[in-house]
Order: C-alpha cells, then structure tokens, then sequence
C-alpha cells in the first residue's frame, strides 16, 4: 500500500442537518472521514483538518495553505488526497495546478453530492477511489469524482445532483472508474522533477458576464480609485466583445492604459477561443484584451490572479496567460 497524507478542507461530504434541518459543517467532522470503511484498507493513510467549510467560502489563502502542505510533506507520501466541496472544487485544482510547480505525483480532489451520514452516500465511493487513484502513475492536479478521473484545470462543475459531477469539455478524461480505475488517454506521469511552490493570489480582480446592452460605465467604475487588479470578461462566441452600441471596446482601452490587463474568455463551454475570426473580437484584442484561448473559466480566473501575484507588467502578463504551464490550455 502507498502512504497517502488526506487533507480535509470541508464539503458535503462530512456536513451533517443543522438545527433548521439544512446542511452545514459538521464539529465532528475529521471524526468522521477517519472513520470511512474501506479508507484505511485501500492506503495507509494519514489525516489532517485543513478547514471544515462550505466550499462557497473558499478562500485564496486556503489554496496557498494546501499548497504549501503539499511541498512540506511532498517527499514522505506517494500521493496526495483533498477532501473538498464541489462548489469551488474546479477552481481549487486549477489553482494548486498553478502553485505546484513540476508536480510529479497525484494531488486528487474528491467530495460527495451526499453527507456520509446519508444512507444514499457516494462518499465513500469517491474517497475510496480518490484513494486509489493517488497511489497511481500519475502526476498531477485531478479530480476523481463518480466514475471519472480528470484533469483538474480542465474541468468544470454540471450537475448539483448527478454523481458524475464533474466534466471535461475540452480535454477527454484521463481516466476511469470501473470494477478498477484506469488511466487512460493523455496525462503526466510521475517523474523525480524538484517540485517548485508559488503560492500567491491576487484577489483583486473582477469578472463580468457580459449581456446584451450591457452599459460600459458599469465596468468603467471598477477603474477608479487604483484598487482593481484585473478585469476578467466572459465575451459571446470564441470570445466576441461588442463594438458597436455601447461598445466596450473603449474600456478595454481605458483600462490597459492604466496598466489594468483585460482577460477574455467566453460563455461557450465547448470553446477554442480565437478572438480574431469576427472584428468584434479583433477589435478586442487590439484594444489590448488578452484570449483565454480553450482555458476553462476556472483555470482561466485563476491562472489569472496566479500571474497578477507574480507580475504587473503588462507583457509579462499576455506572455504568461497565454504559456501552457500545466496542461490547462491547447496552444496551437
């Protein structure tokens, strides 16, 4: 059996019905993930409470502590297990992808639509299997939930309710979960790599969904007051921004004047993200909008702040976003 540290940072999974009958965390909640069957028999695991929170209040300070326990204990284990919430999960992965620099062994994110106090679990499933699957050949950041095992920065929450939660829609999933779990399709190895920890966040960035008569002065507020980091806008189509009436082309414009970097991506999940195939996205790009290319939202928001964290240069910024540092992007 692999040694395997397991952090626990909260999640349906150890949440238990409050005095309202609605699920909140729970106190005895390492208590109860310790006590999983079958946990112990698949690794020979250790526990440490990280948080216990619902992932909706997931925090960058909470990635960079997972992080950075990671790094402390990443020559003593063979893989690692982080038991989270689905809520923020995709954005938990794409970010520690970040921080883990020439990570060589599985970090493996895994949760429950259902308590383990539910009869109708698929908790321990899912623990269980998250277990197996770090004690593979595999080095990096997946997600291991129902019957799939993915790429962490490639994936994205479907479904409050299905037990395949998770999905894939760009890259196909580097794995299965069937009477045994399979790697299968692309994906890294582990390697002897000296893995490397950048673990900043800059939070003070702003995304905006774009719609239809969308007022330009909305966004123009985020620019006063030299407070704001970056702009994130989520565009029509492979990343269109409209040019015509009220136009946001001249916020784009307004904003990289004053060093503040606009990252486009899109609303489309099935997304390639080349913004010079229509003029209102040539437009954008030079304004000084940066693609997010084929990035989910998640990796692309996060990669976004990972990059803010380490430079303002505005250059450095582009030449950054657009560098595939751990699978999260198809450079063509």
């Amino acid at each position: 059996m692999g040694k395997i540290l397991v952090l626990f940072s909260g999640g349906t999974l150890s949440m238990a019905p409050n005095t309202d009958g609605v699920l909140a965390p729970s106190d005895n909640a390492e208590t109860i993930l310790k006590t999983v069957p079958g946990l112990r028999e698949a690794a020979d695991c250790d526990f440490e409470l990280v948080c216990n929170i619902d992932s909706s209040n997931m925090q960058p300070e909470i990635w960079a502590d997972l992080a950075q326990r990671i790094a402390r204990a990443y020559d003593r284990y063979d893989g690692f297990v982080i038991a989270h919430g689905t809520d923020t999960m995709a954005y938990t992965a794409s970010a520690l992808s970040f921080a883990l620099g020439n990570l060589g062994k599985p970090v493996v994110l895994t949760g429950s639509q259902k308590p383990l106090i539910s009869l109708a679990t698929d908790g321990i499933n899912n623990l269980i299997n998250a277990v197996r699957v770090a004690q593979m050949d595999l080095g990096e950041v997946c997600i291991v939930f129902g019957t799939r095992i993915l790429q962490g920065n490639r994936s994205t929450k479907e479904s409050d309710t299905k037990l395949n939660a998770f999905r894939s829609p760009i890259a196909f999933p580097i794995g299965e979960i069937e009477i045994d779990a399979y790697l299968r399709g692309q994906y890294t190895p582990r390697h002897e790599k000296k893995l490397t920890l950048q673990a900043a966040f800059e939070n003070r960035i702003v995304v905006f969904q774009l719609f239809p008569g969308m007022e330009p002065d909305l966004i123009e507020r985020v620019l006063v007051g030299n407070t704001c980091k970056g702009i994130v806008m989520l565009g029509f189509g492979p990343g269109n921004i409209p040019n015509g009436g009220r136009s946001l082309i001249g916020v784009i414009e307004q904003a990289t004047a004053v060093g503040i970097p606009v990252l486009v991506t899109t609303q489309c999940s099935l997304r390639r993200g080349d913004m010079r195939q229509y003029l209102v996205g040539f437009d954008a790009v030079t304004a000084g909008a940066i693609s997010a290319l084929d990035m989910t939202d998640e990796a692309a928001i996060t990669k976004f702040m990972w990059v803010l964290a380490q430079t303002q240069n505005p250059a450095d910024v582009k030449r950054m976003m657009q560098t595939n540092y751990a699978g999260e992007l198809t450079l063509s």
